[in-house]
């Protein structure tokens, strides 16, 4: 079992084959637990700046670090069920019978994955935003253009785009932080920068994307590649109840996504929200996170 160590705010577990997974928690000690997967520029302390919204709803709210990112080891060429191993070793810990997990955008995929691993172990799935399958051209349509012909370089070129992300961050490494957020926010709707507007969330993506920085661009490709390959499993195979949280104004990844996902998920409740967009995690965390106490 692995072995639990304090590094600063957060801590690690040690896995078997000697690499650390970082994580972190938040909200109600004595909560239900879930499991929170971040984005693509996200880490462990991907959640709404006011972490008392999460203690109030009765949430124990665990971040976790994927291989790479933040204080987790990097594992090349893994895949999306690695990384539930990794997961799984860490709920057993952490002593946790069962549990609920939460996958925003990118880390949606993971969640997926684990609930269709251990159903008798999950409670309940939350998707926000939910990356569609990318291998296959339609997955890659459903994004946003720019960013759907990234992944499909990650997936079609592998060493091609290393050397291309290693550029990119060697550039944004002359700038601050802050600007490639500003960037980023800019291929978003107008509801989502209002969210953005909100300067603590927003030196919250800051800060995590100036700790993907620090690492270095392998791990964040690392992460993209994973996810344009097979995903493991069939969405129709997860037998786990799953809410699907989507904003109509999603520009990054299309709202048709969700209900296609709500079609082929056999226990899925879709939750379409008129006035969000990518960023609904945060517009209507309160609302996701009563959901997954309640379920």
């Amino acid at each position: 079992m692995p072995k639990l160590a304090q590094v600063a705010t957060a801590r690690q577990a040690q896995l078997k084959d000697g690499r650390r997974i970082g994580f972190v928690e938040f909200g109600d000690p004595a909560g239900k637990p879930v499991l929170l997967f971040h984005d693509l520029w996200g880490n462990r302390n991907l959640r709404h700046p006011d972490d008392a919204i999460a203690r109030h709803s009765g949430i124990r709210l665990i971040g976790v670090d994927r291989p790479g990112y933040g204080m987790s080891t990097r594992k090349p060429g893994r895949g999306i069920m690695d990384v539930v191993d990794d997961v799984m070793l860490l709920s057993k810990a952490l002593k946790l019978e069962q549990f609920s997990v939460l996958g925003y955008s990118a880390g949606g995929p993971y969640a997926l994955a684990i609930a269709y691993r251990f159903p008798q172990i999950i409670q309940r799935c939350a998707l926000v935003a939910c990356l569609p399958p990318l291998d296959h051209g339609q997955g890659f349509r459903a994004l946003h253009p720019f960013y759907g012909r990234l992944f499909q370089l990650a997936g079609g070129n592998e060493a091609f785009f290393r050397l291309l992300m290693k550029g990119f961050f060697w550039v944004d490494a002359q700038r601050g932080a802050e600007q490639y957020i500003r960037e980023l926010g800019g291929v978003l709707s107008r509801p989502d920068q209002k969210v953005l507007s909100n300067l603590a969330l927003f030196n919250l993506r800051r800060d995590m994307w100036d700790d993907i920085r620090r690492g270095g661009s392998d791990s964040l490709v690392d992460d993209m590649v994973a996810l344009t390959k097979s995903w493991g499993y069939h969405l129709q195979s997860v037998r786990v109840p799953v809410d699907i949280w989507w904003g109509e104004a999603d520009t990054f990844c299309a709202p048709l996504v969700g209900e296609r996902m709500a079609e082929l998920l056999p226990r899925a409740e879709l939750r379409r929200l008129p006035q969000a967009g990518h960023l609904a995690l945060f517009s209507h965390w309160q609302a996701i996170l009563q959901a997954l106490r309640d379920g």
